[in-house]
This record gives C-alpha cells, sequence and structure tokens, in this order.
C-alpha cells in the first residue's frame, strides 16, 4: 500500500453526491526535516535492544542541545530551527520505518499545513483549493500505509462518482498543472474502491 495523507471530500448532488480522494505526492524535499520539526514529533518507534546506535545518537543529540539551551536559548532556536533532522541523509530519511508520528502524518500535523516553502505542499493545496472551488463539500483526512499507533493502516476510503465528475476533476487538475506521478497516485486512489456510475 502507498503510504500518505489525503483528502476525502464529498460534494452534494444527485443521487446522495459524489466523491474523490486527493493524495498528497511528497516530493522528497527535505524542508520539513528540520531538527525543530523531529524534536517536536514525538518518540521514534524504536526500543533500546533493537535500535542501540538510535538511542546512543539521541542520548548525545539531547545532551548537546540540553548545553546550548542553558548557555544560550536563542542560539538554541535558531540552531534547531536551520539544522536538518539528523537522520536525514541526501534527502532521505534513515529512519522511517520507526519515525515519530508528527513525521509519518506529514502534513496534517501543527507543522505541517503552515509550512510555506514546501514545494509538494503548495501544489497539493493549490489541487485541493481546485477541486473544491464553487462547491459546498464536507472534507476529511486520512493517512494510509503505517502500523503505528495512534495511526492506523486503514483501507483507502471508496469514493462515488461518474466518469465524467472522474475526467473533469481530472482537467481542472491538469489546469493547473498535473504531474505523471500526481495523476499515478490520484488514479490510485480512486481507482482501489471506486464505485463508478454511468453518466
Amino acid at each position: 500500500m502507498v503510504e500518505t495523507f489525503y483528502v476525502h471530500l464529498e460534494f452534494a448532488g444527485k443521487n446522495g453526491g459524489w466523491s474523490i480522494n486527493l493524495p498528497f505526492v511528497c516530493a522528497k524535499c527535505g524542508v520539513c526535516c528540520t531538527l525543530e520539526n523531529f524534536l517536536t514529533a514525538g518518540k521514534t518507534y524504536a526500543t533500546t535492544e533493537e535500535h542501540p546506535e538510535l538511542y546512543a545518537k539521541l542520548q548525545t543529540l539531547y545532551t548537546e542541545l540540553g548545553n546550548l539551551w542553558e548557555k544560550n536559548e536563542t542560539k538554541y532556536d535558531t540552531y534547531i530551527q536551520n539544522t536538518p533532522c539528523p537522520f536525514l541523509t541526501n534527502n532521505t530519511c534513515t529512519i522511517y520505518p520507526i519515525r515519530p508520528d508528527g513525521c509519518q502524518l506529514y502534513p496534517h500535523t501543527k507543522f505541517g499545513m503552515q509550512t510555506t516553502d514546501c514545494p509538494a505542499l503548495t501544489r497539493f493545496k493549490k489541487q485541493h483549493s481546485t477541486l473544491k472551488k464553487g462547491k459546498r463539500c464536507k472534507e476529511t483526512y486520512h493517512h494510509t500505509g503505517t502500523n503505528h499507533k495512534p495511526i492506523v493502516n486503514e483501507p483507502i476510503k471508496p469514493t462515488k462518482h461518474t466518469e465524467k465528475q472522474y475526467q473533469t476533476c481530472i482537467a481542472k487538475l491538469n489546469q493547473i498543472g498535473l504531474s505523471e506521478d500526481e495523476l499515478t497516485l490520484f488514479n490510485y486512489f480512486n481507482g482501489q474502491s471506486r464505485n463508478t456510475e454511468s453518466c
């Protein structure tokens, strides 16, 4: 299963309305992977026995940050805001399977949705507003592809739409620039359990 965040949009209409899923496509730019975000994202899903090197690295990090905080709070704040996550290598998370909840849920986190320098999130917000434009809809946010609590792996929320509604959504997304990866994931999230009606 693909692991990502998505929004399920339910629109009012004939025959009980229709719905579509819009997935977030991470560009793996590393913008969200700052030390500050890592520190506020929660604990890693690791045990001391299984990941002794990780625990040693974390203890060293916490000690260094504690010393910096005691010496100068302003320098501490600047440092954590401008330093990449210590587990980021070449824009790849080296602890991906056991990363904290906040990292797993991105961008649907306190630090995520406020981000203004993430190109993927900017595109997602534009796509979201394009699909909603001029229509009232109910929206719910979901995350797929993990087995850690409180985030539980759940099936993709089923969608209901006509082929015409589906193609209209794709046309709107194409107008603002839809990449191949975005189209592939959009089709996946709307094709797995899709209930397509005739026009």
